[in-house]
């Protein structure tokens, strides 16, 4: 009997309510970093990178249909300036080598446009290229001297590059409604 009076008495468990409240505080603390490495991961992904290209792309499409649609025969150079300055690749080339053309026929006119965008749309975007396809629509008021100014609709699509300056056009086509005429 002396045996069972020389061991030592058996210590006592762990609290099992002490060694939950560990535990749970660990996981707790995973999830915390998990859920903040996402929420980090979220806020500097691409897709927030891409709306915010894709409103640049959007934002210089509009004021590129306005330049390229506002023209004031008293202003001609003032008008192609523009045309240029909103503008890459051929359509460049184009204004540039038709400018003289341009400026004529506007000076005998006699007229003034002046253009409002009254709905425009990102249809595509490759950021990588550089390259996006904005579907504008465009009121333009036409103003010959001494008449009434009248107003036309116009509906266009608007290929837009990246360029050093920002998003410039550098393909412009009008669109047609099906089965019509403008």
């Amino acid at each position: 009997m002396t045996a069972l009076l020389d061991t030592p008495p058996p210590s006592p468990a762990p609290p099992r309510r002490g060694r939950a409240l560990q535990v749970a505080a660990a996981v707790a603390l995973v999830a915390a970093l998990v859920f903040g490495v996402l929420w980090l991961t979220t806020l500097t992904s691409s897709a927030r990178s891409s709306a915010e290209v894709r409103d640049d792309v959007l934002v210089a499409a509009r004021q590129a249909a306005i330049s390229l649609n506002t023209l004031d025969h008293q202003d001609v150079d003032g008008g192609l300036d523009r045309w240029e300055q909103a503008s890459t690749g051929a359509v460049l080339e184009e204004f540039r080598d038709n400018r003289a053309q341009y400026a004529e026929f506007v000076g005998q006119a006699r007229r003034t446009t002046t253009a409002t965008v009254s709905d425009a749309a990102v249809g595509e975007l490759n950021e990588q290229a550089g390259i996006a396809r904005v579907l504008v629509g465009v009121d333009v008021q036409v103003t010959p001297e001494g008449r009434p100014p009248l107003t036309t609709r116009q509906r266009l699509q608007l290929e837009m590059t990246h360029t050093d300056e920002g998003w410039k056009v550098s393909r412009l086509a009008p669109v047609r409604a099906p089965g019509g005429t403008g």
